[in-house]
C-alpha cells in the first residue's frame, strides 16, 4: 500500500514538473523566456538551499551530535558537494568564459548540470515522502504539493535549456524521466530502509545536495544572469522565484 500511494505521489510531482515544460512550448523559448527561466532557476535554487535542505540537515545532525559537530559536518559535506559538481564540470570541458558564439553550448551546459543536480534531488526527496508517508499519508500529500510547486520552475528552466536543441517529445520524454527518480528514490528507501532511513544518512545527503546547489547556482547561473540583456526578464524571473518558494515554506 505504501509503494501504490508512493507511486502517486511520484505522478504528481512528474506532472508539475510538466507544468514548467508546457510553459515553455507555448511560449516558444525565445531567448527572453530562457532568461528569464534560469533567473527564475537561480533563485529556487538558492532559496531551496538555504531554506529546505540545510534547515532540514541540521535537524537530522542534531538528532546524533552536539550543535558544534553538526556544523563543522554540514561545512565539510558541503564542500564535498560542491567540489565533486566542480569536477564533473572541469571532465565534461566547461569553462565559465562563454562568448557569443557559445552561447547555445553554455545553455545546453546549464540543462547537463541541472539534470545531475535533479536527479540526486529527486531520489532524495522520493526517499523523504516515503519515508514520510510510513508515518502519516496526509503529510506525505502535503509535502509532495510543496515539492511541486518548486518543480515548476525548475522544470521550466531545464525544459527552456534542453528545448534548444531537441523536439518537444523528446523533451517532454527527458522530464518524464527526470520526474521518474522520485519513485526510483522511493523504491531506493523501501529496499534499503534498515540502512537509509536513518538520521545521518539523510543530514549528510541532504548538506551534499546542498553543495551541488551552490556550484550550479554560482558558477552556472549567476555569470549567465550578469551577462544578460534582458535584465527586466532577468529582474521578473529573480523575483517570480523567490515568491514561489516562499509560497511552498507555508504549506
Amino acid at each position: 500500500m505504501n509503494l501504490l500511494i508512493i507511486f502517486v505521489l511520484s505522478i504528481i510531482s512528474v506532472l508539475f514538473l510538466l507544468v514548467g515544460t508546457l510553459i515553455v512550448f507555448t511560449t516558444g523559448n525565445n531567448k527572453k523566456i530562457v532568461s528569464f527561466s534560469v533567473s527564475l532557476g537561480f533563485s529556487v535554487l538558492i532559496m531551496l538551499g538555504f531554506f529546505h535542505l540545510l534547515p532540514e540537515a541540521y535537524e537530522f545532525f542534531r538528532e546524533e551530535y552536539e550543535i558544534i559537530v553538526s556544523i563543522l559536518m554540514m561545512v565539510g559535506v558541503t564542500f564535498l558537494g560542491f567540489v565533486l559538481v566542480y569536477f564533473l564540470d572541469k571532465i565534461g570541458g566547461h569553462h565559465n568564459e562563454h562568448d557569443e558564439g557559445d552561447e547555445e553550448g553554455h545553455y545546453n551546459h546549464i540543462s547537463i548540470i541541472t539534470c545531475i543536480f535533479l536527479l540526486v534531488h529527486n531520489l532524495l526527496e522520493g526517499m523523504t515522502i516515503y519515508s514520510t508517508a510510513l508515518l502519516d499519508y496526509q503529510i506525505a500529500f502535503m509535502l509532495t504539493i510543496g515539492i511541486g510547486l518548486h518543480n515548476i520552475p525548475l522544470g521550466f528552466t531545464l525544459s527552456s535549456t534542453y528545448y534548444k536543441d531537441h523536439s518537444k517529445f523528446k523533451t517532454i520524454i527527458f522530464i518524464s524521466l527526470i520526474g521518474g527518480s522520485y519513485l526510483v528514490g522511493a523504491l531506493v528507501a523501501y529496499m534499503f530502509s534498515d540502512f537509509l532511513l536513518k538520521n545521518l544518512i539523510f543530514g549528510v545527503l541532504l548538506t551534499f545536495t546542498f553543495g551541488m546547489v551552490l556550484y550550479i547556482a554560482i558558477n552556472e547561473f549567476l555569470p549567465n544572469m550578469i551577462n544578460t540583456q534582458n535584465k527586466s526578464y532577468r529582474n521578473a524571473g529573480m523575483i517570480l522565484g523567490i515568491v514561489l518558494m516562499l509560497v511552498t515554506l507555508f504549506i
